[in-house]
Protein backbone atom coordinates (compact mmCIF):
# COMPACT_ATOMS: atom_id res chain seq x y z
CA UNK A 1 0.00 0.00 0.00
CA UNK A 2 3.01 2.40 0.89
CA UNK A 3 4.21 2.19 -2.70
CA UNK A 4 0.27 2.86 -4.09
CA UNK A 5 -0.02 5.99 -1.63
CA UNK A 6 3.81 7.28 -2.79
CA UNK A 7 3.70 7.24 -6.52
CA UNK A 8 -0.14 8.46 -6.64
CA UNK A 9 1.11 11.34 -3.71
CA UNK A 10 4.01 12.35 -6.61
CA UNK A 11 1.81 12.14 -9.62
CA UNK A 12 -0.93 14.39 -7.82
CA UNK A 13 1.46 16.71 -6.45
CA UNK A 14 1.93 17.64 -10.25
CA UNK A 15 -0.51 20.18 -11.36
CA UNK A 16 -1.57 19.35 -14.78
CA UNK A 17 -4.40 21.35 -15.16
CA UNK A 18 -6.23 21.64 -18.70
CA UNK A 19 -6.96 24.10 -19.40
CA UNK A 20 -4.11 25.30 -20.56
CA UNK A 21 -2.05 22.92 -19.99
CA UNK A 22 0.32 23.33 -17.26
CA UNK A 23 3.17 21.44 -16.38
CA UNK A 24 3.14 18.91 -18.88
CA UNK A 25 6.89 18.55 -19.40
CA UNK A 26 7.53 17.63 -15.78
CA UNK A 27 4.50 15.14 -15.40
CA UNK A 28 6.17 13.47 -18.65
CA UNK A 29 9.78 13.48 -17.31
CA UNK A 30 8.43 11.51 -14.24
CA UNK A 31 6.53 9.19 -16.41
CA UNK A 32 9.56 8.13 -18.24
CA UNK A 33 11.45 7.36 -15.45
CA UNK A 34 8.70 5.90 -13.70
CA UNK A 35 8.09 3.46 -16.39
CA UNK A 36 11.56 2.42 -17.66
CA UNK A 37 11.99 1.61 -13.99
CA UNK A 38 9.68 -1.33 -14.94
CA UNK A 39 12.15 -2.42 -18.51
CA UNK A 40 9.96 -0.29 -20.62
CA UNK A 41 11.91 1.75 -23.36
CA UNK A 42 10.47 5.18 -23.72
CA UNK A 43 9.92 7.97 -26.16
CA UNK A 44 8.92 11.34 -25.81
CA UNK A 45 7.11 13.03 -28.70
CA UNK A 46 6.31 17.24 -28.20
CA UNK A 47 3.41 18.31 -30.51
CA UNK A 48 4.07 20.89 -32.47
CA UNK A 49 2.91 24.59 -31.34
CA UNK A 50 0.84 24.72 -34.85
CA UNK A 51 -0.81 21.53 -34.37
CA UNK A 52 -1.93 22.77 -30.91
CA UNK A 53 -3.25 25.83 -32.86
CA UNK A 54 -5.91 24.03 -34.88
CA UNK A 55 -6.58 21.61 -32.75
CA UNK A 56 -6.72 22.51 -28.98
CA UNK A 57 -9.98 23.71 -27.98
CA UNK A 58 -9.00 26.65 -26.01
CA UNK A 59 -6.90 27.91 -28.15
CA UNK A 60 -4.51 30.38 -27.57
CA UNK A 61 -3.58 29.19 -24.03
CA UNK A 62 -1.82 26.89 -25.00
CA UNK A 63 0.80 28.82 -26.69
CA UNK A 64 4.02 29.06 -25.13
CA UNK A 65 3.00 25.30 -22.44
CA UNK A 66 4.96 22.16 -24.26
CA UNK A 67 2.99 19.50 -25.08
CA UNK A 68 4.34 16.18 -24.65
CA UNK A 69 3.07 12.53 -25.67
CA UNK A 70 5.13 9.14 -24.15
CA UNK A 71 5.12 5.95 -25.79
CA UNK A 72 6.91 3.15 -24.03
CA UNK A 73 7.49 -0.92 -25.51
CA UNK A 74 8.65 -4.01 -24.04
CA UNK A 75 9.28 -6.69 -26.19
CA UNK A 76 9.16 -7.37 -29.59
CA UNK A 77 5.59 -6.96 -31.39
CA UNK A 78 3.38 -5.98 -28.68
CA UNK A 79 -0.08 -7.11 -29.49
CA UNK A 80 -1.59 -5.30 -26.21
CA UNK A 81 -1.31 -1.15 -25.82
CA UNK A 82 -2.54 0.95 -23.20
CA UNK A 83 -3.50 4.53 -23.48
CA UNK A 84 -4.20 6.61 -20.44
CA UNK A 85 -3.95 10.49 -19.92
CA UNK A 86 -2.24 12.53 -17.71
CA UNK A 87 -3.94 16.05 -17.77
CA UNK A 88 -6.68 16.58 -15.16
CA UNK A 89 -9.45 19.52 -15.08
CA UNK A 90 -9.01 22.33 -12.70
CA UNK A 91 -9.92 21.93 -9.19
CA UNK A 92 -13.07 24.12 -8.55
CA UNK A 93 -14.07 25.26 -5.24
CA UNK A 94 -15.37 23.63 -2.28
CA UNK A 95 -12.30 20.84 -1.47
CA UNK A 96 -11.67 20.64 2.07
CA UNK A 97 -8.12 19.90 1.53
CA UNK A 98 -5.51 21.10 -0.95
CA UNK A 99 -6.41 18.89 -4.50
CA UNK A 100 -3.01 18.60 -5.09
CA UNK A 101 -1.76 17.22 -2.14
CA UNK A 102 -2.79 13.49 -1.43
CA UNK A 103 -4.70 13.54 1.69
CA UNK A 104 -5.50 9.87 2.47
CA UNK A 105 -8.39 8.92 5.32
CA UNK A 106 -8.91 5.01 6.13
CA UNK A 107 -8.75 3.23 2.21
CA UNK A 108 -9.98 6.49 0.21
CA UNK A 109 -6.78 9.09 -1.18
CA UNK A 110 -8.37 12.54 -2.32
CA UNK A 111 -6.89 14.75 -4.58
CA UNK A 112 -7.34 16.06 -8.12
CA UNK A 113 -6.55 13.18 -10.82
CA UNK A 114 -6.97 10.27 -8.38
CA UNK A 115 -9.70 8.86 -9.98
CA UNK A 116 -9.66 10.56 -13.29
CA UNK A 117 -6.95 8.98 -14.08
CA UNK A 118 -4.11 8.80 -12.44
CA UNK A 119 -5.04 6.08 -10.09
CA UNK A 120 -4.71 3.79 -13.31
CA UNK A 121 -1.52 4.72 -14.07
CA UNK A 122 -0.20 3.58 -10.63
CA UNK A 123 -2.14 0.18 -11.19
CA UNK A 124 -0.60 -0.46 -14.77
CA UNK A 125 2.80 0.35 -13.09
CA UNK A 126 2.18 -2.66 -10.27
CA UNK A 127 0.94 -4.67 -12.90
CA UNK A 128 4.05 -3.76 -15.24
CA UNK A 129 6.54 -4.40 -12.11
CA UNK A 130 5.11 -7.85 -11.84
CA UNK A 131 4.86 -9.69 -15.02
CA UNK A 132 7.99 -10.29 -16.72
CA UNK A 133 9.27 -11.04 -20.36
CA UNK A 134 5.78 -10.07 -22.14
CA UNK A 135 5.17 -7.60 -24.86
CA UNK A 136 3.58 -4.11 -24.06
CA UNK A 137 2.96 -0.56 -25.33
CA UNK A 138 1.80 2.11 -23.50
CA UNK A 139 1.38 5.58 -23.96
CA UNK A 140 0.54 8.46 -21.76
CA UNK A 141 -1.39 11.49 -23.36
CA UNK A 142 -2.43 15.28 -22.66
CA UNK A 143 -5.55 17.22 -23.43
CA UNK A 144 -7.98 14.61 -22.94
CA UNK A 145 -9.75 16.79 -20.81
CA UNK A 146 -9.86 18.90 -23.79
CA UNK A 147 -11.28 16.94 -26.92
CA UNK A 148 -8.04 14.60 -26.93
CA UNK A 149 -5.63 16.46 -28.86
CA UNK A 150 -2.78 14.24 -27.51
CA UNK A 151 -4.54 10.58 -28.47
CA UNK A 152 -5.66 12.39 -32.22
CA UNK A 153 -1.76 13.46 -32.34
CA UNK A 154 -0.54 9.58 -31.36
CA UNK A 155 -2.67 8.29 -33.98
CA UNK A 156 -2.60 11.10 -36.62
CA UNK A 157 0.71 12.02 -36.93
CA UNK A 158 2.60 9.21 -34.74
CA UNK A 159 0.38 6.67 -36.68
CA UNK A 160 -0.22 4.46 -33.77
CA UNK A 161 -2.73 2.02 -34.96
CA UNK A 162 -2.68 -0.94 -32.42
CA UNK A 163 -5.05 -4.05 -32.20
CA UNK A 164 -6.26 -4.31 -28.60
CA UNK A 165 -6.25 -1.03 -26.26
CA UNK A 166 -7.05 -0.85 -23.03
CA UNK A 167 -8.06 3.29 -21.50
CA UNK A 168 -8.38 3.59 -17.75
CA UNK A 169 -11.08 6.21 -17.20
CA UNK A 170 -13.30 5.33 -14.07
CA UNK A 171 -15.43 2.90 -14.37
CA UNK A 172 -14.61 0.69 -11.39
CA UNK A 173 -15.68 -2.03 -11.31
CA UNK A 174 -17.39 -2.25 -14.84
CA UNK A 175 -16.53 -2.02 -18.37
CA UNK A 176 -16.86 -0.02 -20.80
CA UNK A 177 -17.34 -0.86 -24.21
CA UNK A 178 -17.43 2.07 -26.38
CA UNK A 179 -18.35 6.11 -25.15
CA UNK A 180 -20.95 9.13 -26.25
CA UNK A 181 -19.21 11.55 -28.39
CA UNK A 182 -18.60 15.06 -27.67
CA UNK A 183 -19.83 18.47 -29.81
CA UNK A 184 -18.15 21.39 -28.33
CA UNK A 185 -18.19 24.89 -29.29
CA UNK A 186 -18.71 28.80 -28.44
CA UNK A 187 -21.67 30.86 -28.86
CA UNK A 188 -21.44 34.79 -29.29
CA UNK A 189 -24.06 37.11 -28.67
CA UNK A 190 -23.77 40.65 -29.78
CA UNK A 191 -25.63 43.00 -28.30
CA UNK A 192 -24.51 47.53 -28.03
CA UNK A 193 -22.61 48.75 -25.73
CA UNK A 194 -23.10 52.10 -24.12
CA UNK A 195 -21.99 53.70 -20.71
CA UNK A 196 -23.97 52.01 -18.02
CA UNK A 197 -25.32 55.00 -16.77
CA UNK A 198 -27.65 54.90 -20.21
CA UNK A 199 -28.08 51.48 -20.33
CA UNK A 200 -31.53 51.91 -21.63
CA UNK A 201 -30.06 52.91 -24.93
CA UNK A 202 -27.81 49.70 -25.16
CA UNK A 203 -28.93 46.31 -25.73
CA UNK A 204 -27.04 44.19 -22.75
CA UNK A 205 -25.61 41.42 -24.47
CA UNK A 206 -25.45 39.07 -20.96
CA UNK A 207 -29.13 39.42 -21.08
CA UNK A 208 -29.78 38.57 -24.37
CA UNK A 209 -27.27 35.69 -24.15
CA UNK A 210 -28.76 34.55 -20.82
CA UNK A 211 -32.42 34.68 -22.90
CA UNK A 212 -31.06 32.67 -25.80
CA UNK A 213 -28.81 30.27 -23.41
CA UNK A 214 -32.66 29.06 -21.19
CA UNK A 215 -34.37 29.04 -24.59
CA UNK A 216 -31.87 26.40 -25.85
CA UNK A 217 -31.64 24.80 -22.80
CA UNK A 218 -35.64 24.30 -23.43
CA UNK A 219 -35.54 23.49 -26.40
CA UNK A 220 -32.88 20.23 -25.78
CA UNK A 221 -34.25 19.25 -22.79
CA UNK A 222 -37.57 18.42 -24.73
CA UNK A 223 -35.54 16.96 -27.65
CA UNK A 224 -33.81 14.61 -25.08
CA UNK A 225 -36.80 13.52 -23.52
CA UNK A 226 -37.33 10.69 -26.41
CA UNK A 227 -34.14 9.09 -26.47
CA UNK A 228 -34.23 5.41 -24.92
CA UNK A 229 -32.73 5.00 -21.45
CA UNK A 230 -28.57 4.63 -21.82
CA UNK A 231 -28.88 6.92 -25.35
CA UNK A 232 -29.77 9.72 -23.75
CA UNK A 233 -27.76 13.03 -24.75
CA UNK A 234 -26.65 16.02 -22.63
CA UNK A 235 -25.96 19.33 -22.84
CA UNK A 236 -24.00 22.27 -20.77
CA UNK A 237 -24.47 25.67 -21.56
CA UNK A 238 -21.71 28.09 -20.31
CA UNK A 239 -19.46 25.73 -18.77
CA UNK A 240 -17.40 29.29 -19.74
CA UNK A 241 -17.90 32.04 -20.61
CA UNK A 242 -16.44 35.21 -22.27
CA UNK A 243 -17.65 38.69 -21.60
CA UNK A 244 -17.42 42.46 -20.39
CA UNK A 245 -14.81 43.52 -17.73
CA UNK A 246 -15.96 46.42 -16.30
CA UNK A 247 -19.69 47.61 -14.65
CA UNK A 248 -19.40 50.75 -16.34
CA UNK A 249 -20.02 48.95 -19.93
CA UNK A 250 -23.28 47.29 -20.94
CA UNK A 251 -21.73 44.42 -22.28
CA UNK A 252 -21.59 44.35 -26.49
CA UNK A 253 -20.48 40.66 -26.53
CA UNK A 254 -21.22 37.99 -24.60
CA UNK A 255 -20.42 34.32 -25.21
CA UNK A 256 -20.89 31.52 -23.82
CA UNK A 257 -19.73 27.52 -24.50
CA UNK A 258 -21.71 24.76 -25.98
CA UNK A 259 -20.90 21.21 -25.16
CA UNK A 260 -23.53 18.31 -25.80
CA UNK A 261 -23.21 14.70 -25.40
CA UNK A 262 -23.72 12.60 -28.66
CA UNK A 263 -24.59 8.04 -28.58
CA UNK A 264 -22.42 6.14 -31.01
CA UNK A 265 -23.28 6.33 -34.28
CA UNK A 266 -24.79 9.51 -34.43
CA UNK A 267 -22.42 11.50 -36.56
CA UNK A 268 -24.91 14.17 -38.03
CA UNK A 269 -24.93 16.38 -35.18
CA UNK A 270 -23.21 19.27 -36.17
CA UNK A 271 -25.62 20.41 -38.78
CA UNK A 272 -28.40 19.24 -36.89
CA UNK A 273 -27.14 21.52 -33.77
CA UNK A 274 -26.53 24.96 -36.49
CA UNK A 275 -30.05 24.31 -37.39
CA UNK A 276 -31.54 24.46 -34.25
CA UNK A 277 -29.39 27.25 -32.99
CA UNK A 278 -30.30 29.24 -36.05
CA UNK A 279 -33.92 28.64 -35.81
CA UNK A 280 -33.92 29.27 -32.01
CA UNK A 281 -31.68 32.84 -32.74
CA UNK A 282 -34.41 33.50 -35.60
CA UNK A 283 -37.24 33.27 -33.39
CA UNK A 284 -35.97 35.66 -30.67
CA UNK A 285 -34.25 38.25 -33.21
CA UNK A 286 -30.75 37.05 -31.30
CA UNK A 287 -27.54 38.68 -33.53
CA UNK A 288 -25.08 35.75 -33.11
CA UNK A 289 -21.85 33.34 -34.19
CA UNK A 290 -21.75 29.88 -33.55
CA UNK A 291 -18.29 28.30 -33.65
CA UNK A 292 -18.15 24.64 -34.04
CA UNK A 293 -14.86 23.90 -32.11
CA UNK A 294 -14.65 20.31 -32.23
CA UNK A 295 -16.86 17.22 -32.76
CA UNK A 296 -15.24 13.84 -31.24
CA UNK A 297 -17.76 10.88 -32.02
CA UNK A 298 -18.98 8.16 -30.16
CA UNK A 299 -17.22 4.54 -30.29
CA UNK A 300 -18.52 1.04 -29.34
CA UNK A 301 -16.49 -2.57 -29.06
CA UNK A 302 -18.50 -5.34 -30.42
CA UNK A 303 -19.33 -7.95 -27.06
CA UNK A 304 -17.67 -10.74 -29.38
CA UNK A 305 -14.41 -8.59 -29.59
CA UNK A 306 -11.55 -11.04 -28.21
CA UNK A 307 -10.39 -8.57 -26.08
CA UNK A 308 -14.14 -7.80 -24.60
CA UNK A 309 -14.31 -11.34 -23.59
CA UNK A 310 -10.71 -11.44 -22.21
CA UNK A 311 -11.35 -8.44 -20.01
CA UNK A 312 -14.65 -9.58 -18.65
CA UNK A 313 -13.15 -12.92 -18.26
CA UNK A 314 -10.72 -11.24 -15.59
CA UNK A 315 -12.44 -8.87 -14.30
CA UNK A 316 -14.42 -12.22 -13.09
CA UNK A 317 -11.39 -13.86 -12.03
CA UNK A 318 -9.93 -11.27 -9.74
CA UNK A 319 -13.33 -9.59 -8.43
CA UNK A 320 -15.39 -12.87 -8.34
CA UNK A 321 -18.47 -10.23 -9.54
CA UNK A 322 -19.80 -10.23 -13.01
CA UNK A 323 -18.94 -7.16 -14.80
CA UNK A 324 -21.98 -5.23 -16.23
CA UNK A 325 -20.87 -3.84 -20.37
CA UNK A 326 -22.09 -0.59 -21.36
CA UNK A 327 -21.51 2.77 -23.58
CA UNK A 328 -20.25 5.22 -21.09
CA UNK A 329 -21.43 8.59 -20.97
CA UNK A 330 -18.09 10.27 -20.99
CA UNK A 331 -16.21 10.78 -23.85
CA UNK A 332 -12.62 8.87 -23.83
CA UNK A 333 -10.15 8.46 -26.32
CA UNK A 334 -11.08 5.07 -28.43
CA UNK A 335 -12.77 7.07 -31.15
CA UNK A 336 -9.08 8.03 -32.13
CA UNK A 337 -8.16 4.38 -32.99
CA UNK A 338 -11.22 3.30 -35.00
CA UNK A 339 -9.41 0.14 -36.16
CA UNK A 340 -8.71 -0.94 -33.28
CA UNK A 341 -10.51 -2.90 -30.63
CA UNK A 342 -10.89 -1.12 -27.14
CA UNK A 343 -12.20 -1.78 -23.68
CA UNK A 344 -12.14 1.00 -20.48
CA UNK A 345 -11.48 -0.33 -16.57
CA UNK A 346 -10.23 1.74 -14.17
CA UNK A 347 -9.94 2.07 -10.53
CA UNK A 348 -11.62 5.17 -10.31
CA UNK A 349 -15.64 5.45 -9.91
CA UNK A 350 -17.44 6.65 -12.71
CA UNK A 351 -19.02 9.17 -10.17
CA UNK A 352 -15.89 10.92 -8.78
CA UNK A 353 -14.65 12.21 -12.20
CA UNK A 354 -14.86 16.20 -12.22
CA UNK A 355 -15.90 16.44 -8.89
CA UNK A 356 -14.38 18.54 -5.40
CA UNK A 357 -12.97 16.09 -3.14
CA UNK A 358 -12.19 13.13 -5.93
CA UNK A 359 -11.25 10.09 -4.28
CA UNK A 360 -9.90 6.77 -5.18
CA UNK A 361 -9.99 3.44 -3.12
CA UNK A 362 -6.47 2.12 -2.70
CA UNK A 363 -7.78 -1.49 -2.69
CA UNK A 364 -8.94 -0.56 -5.83
CA UNK A 365 -5.96 0.61 -7.87
CA UNK A 366 -4.19 -2.87 -6.27
CA UNK A 367 -7.46 -4.81 -7.86
CA UNK A 368 -7.35 -3.24 -10.97
CA UNK A 369 -3.73 -3.91 -11.59
CA UNK A 370 -4.05 -7.40 -10.64
CA UNK A 371 -6.75 -7.45 -13.66
CA UNK A 372 -4.14 -5.36 -15.99
CA UNK A 373 -1.76 -8.00 -15.27
CA UNK A 374 -4.25 -10.43 -15.98
CA UNK A 375 -5.19 -9.24 -19.09
CA UNK A 376 -1.29 -8.76 -20.47
CA UNK A 377 -0.85 -12.08 -19.53
CA UNK A 378 -3.54 -13.30 -21.41
CA UNK A 379 -1.88 -11.95 -24.60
Amino acid sequence: MMDIIKILSNLVSVETINPPGLNYPDMAESLRDLFSDVGLKMSLHEIPEDYLDKNYIYSPSHRGRKRVVLVGRSGPDPKIHFNFHYDVVPAGDQWVSDPFSLRVSGDRAYGRGTADMKGAIVSLYLALSRVKDVSVEVSFVPDEESGGVGSRFLANELHLNPKYMIFGEPSFPNIFIGHFGILRGLIRVKGKQVHASMASTGQNAFLEASRFALRLQDEYSRLFQSAKEGQRPEINLGGYTIGGNSDSLVPGLFSFSFYRTTPPGDRENENVDREIVDRIAKEMGVSYDFEIRSFVPGQRTSLDSKLVKITESCVRKELSFEPSKSVALIRYDAVFFPSSEAVNIGPGEPDQAHIPNESVSIKNIEKTSKIYECIIESF
